[in-house]
């Protein structure tokens, strides 16, 4: 949820400090008032979550059904960093410091592709194949590289080859380094997918 807030927050940001064609004021101001209304939307999300985390017990005596009220209770469970101050605290600002790493990371990688880009419209692109990244079309994917290739094309003007070959790139740089250290992290442990594919979901 913090990440949602975090992407959220980042997209914001962007468009209000980047600066972009006037061919994409239109598509700008739209995206603005959905930006906004999402911020409102999360942080109502967050005082429910206070609320919730608060009233647990009172909330799961009421719930009439034995399986939703567990369910219920070991989902508050993993809010209890939230009757903390220090622990919340903790929780964004570790939250904050690996966005900024993710998006000095996107930005560099955008200048070794000669992007001259600012790290405001390098964060706006990076938000935009964020979102796109979550709706992958099963089996196949894709949808880092039509968030990208849609930033890159209506708010900075880059020719669709280009954006589509740099997309597929970017695509690499971002998720590659990840796959490889997680897949040397199970072989140093001696794990194997099998070994993943055995582990119950509770």
């Amino acid at each position: 949820f913090l990440d949602t807030l975090m992407i959220i927050a980042l997209f914001g940001c962007a468009l209000l400090w980047v600066e972009l064609p006037s061919a994409a004021e239109h598509t700008v101001t739209l995206m603005k008032n959905t930006a906004w209304m999402m911020v409102a939307g999360s942080i109502a999300v967050l005082i429910v979550l206070f609320f919730f985390r608060a009233n647990v017990e009172r909330i799961v005596r009421c719930v009439p059904i034995a399986r939703l009220a567990s369910l219920l209770k070991s989902f508050s469970q993993g809010l209890s960093f939230l009757d903390r101050g220090r622990s919340f605290g903790l929780v964004i600002a570790h939250s904050v410091l690996v966005w900024i790493i993710i998006v000095l990371q996107f930005w560099f990688m955008l200048l070794g592709m000669n992007f001259r880009f600012s790290i405001a419209a390098a964060t706006l692109v990076m938000v935009g194949a964020a979102i796109g990244s979550v709706a992958q079309v099963p089996g196949i994917g894709g949808g880092f590289q039509a968030g990208y290739v849609f930033c890159m094309t209506t708010f900075f003007i880059v020719p669709t080859e280009k954006a589509i070959a740099t997309s597929l790139v970017a695509w690499v740089s971002s998720y590659v380094p990840t796959v490889l250290a997680g897949g040397i992290y199970m072989l140093s442990h001696g794990l194997s997918l099998k070994d993943l594919r055995a582990v119950p979901v509770e």
